[in-house]
């Protein structure tokens, strides 16, 4: 029997995803602890995509928003629409299992707890895609035990530095503290920024073995060029903003390390104009960091233990 409510509310950000809602909806539908709320914030589609929501899917809630405000924009404002105390950002492309819910709620937490996550099954291989988002000190994100048979997974939960990104279960109260996504952003590391501010205020997230959710990697991606752009710049701006020991040579080795090492080739130009997109941004983001350490209540031991992956997890 369908529970009444799980007291979590579910924005899904919507650009053009005409195909894929229907598997995402229908997912959320089957679901054995019902999500409190449902809400597309849709970012002026301009394919099916509300014409599908009003005629086949009539207790989801569209949020039109007119213009496209990027992924970051578009969660903030979905969330916003919600009343929920716990509140999901998913991702078009990923469909959860039936018991994600019942599953992620029933998860014992503390009060610092700020975010639930679960792991994300590769649609293509059916193998880890991430069982948590991690934060390297030299300045990058990585995701723990990516391509790893299920099998690797612990069975109880574990605190990681952050949810994977595309089915993070948030506080609402933390969330509006922090000030949400970081519109600036657009999409991309927007998450990873997020869930750093967490981390810098005190807050931990905890990451859910048993709730799993299929995601069709790059399936919302209609230009790898882009991509290559908004990681490049955005990941700059997160590490200036957040890390706690910013150092800018090591940095700078690392993102020319990357420009040198990435494939293929042939996205280079977009990687370059990331990362002068990013310097051009730097002084924002260096006033930006003083605003952030300033509200800083974690410990140096409570961060630095948030930045080291969980023993055997790497």
């Amino acid at each position: 029997m369908l529970a009444v409510s799980s007291g979590v509310a579910v924005v899904i950000v919507n650009y053009n995803g005409e195909q894929l809602l229907p598997a995402c909806l229908a997912a959320l539908a089957a679901q054995t602890l019902a999500a409190e709320e449902i809400v597309v914030a849709d970012n002026g589609s301009r394919d099916g995509s509300l014409a599908l929501l009003r005629a086949h899917h009539p207790g989801v809630r569209a949020l039109e928003l007119g213009r496209n405000l990027g992924f970051a924009g578009g969660a903030n404002r979905g969330v916003h629409a919600t009343s929920a105390p716990w509140v999901c950002v998913l991702n078009s492309d990923a469909t959860p299992a039936p018991d994600w819910l019942a599953q992620l709620t029933a998860a014992p937490r503390d009060e610092r707890t700020w975010a639930l996550g679960s792991v994300l099954v590769s649609a293509a291989s059916g193998r880890i895609e991430s069982a948590g988002d991690q934060y390297a000190p030299a300045g990058y994100a990585y995701k723990l035990l990516r391509d790893r048979p299920l099998d690797d997974l612990p069975t109880a939960p574990y605190p990681v530095f952050a949810a994977p990104g595309a089915a993070p279960v948030f506080r609402r109260d933390v969330f509006a503290a922090l000030g949400g996504y970081e519109e600036r952003f657009f999409m991309y590391y927007e998450d990873v920024d997020l869930a750093f501010r967490a981390v810098l205020a005190g807050y931990h997230a905890l990451l859910v073995p048993s709730a799993r959710v299929t995601h069709r990697l790059g399936a919302t991606t209609r230009s790898w060029v882009r991509v290559r752009f908004y990681v490049a710049r955005n990941s700059m701006w997160c590490a200036v903003r957040c890390l706690p020991d910013a150092a800018p040579r090591a940095l700078a080795r690392r993102w020319m390390l990357e420009l040198r090492s990435n494939r293929p080739r042939r996205f280079a130009p977009a990687e370059i104009a990331g990362r002068l997109a990013g310097l051009a941004g730097l002084p924002r983001a260096l006033h930006e960091r003083r605003t952030i350490h300033a509200r800083r209540r974690a410990t140096a031991g409570e961060i630095d233990a948030l930045l080291r992956a969980p023993e055997g997890l790497a």
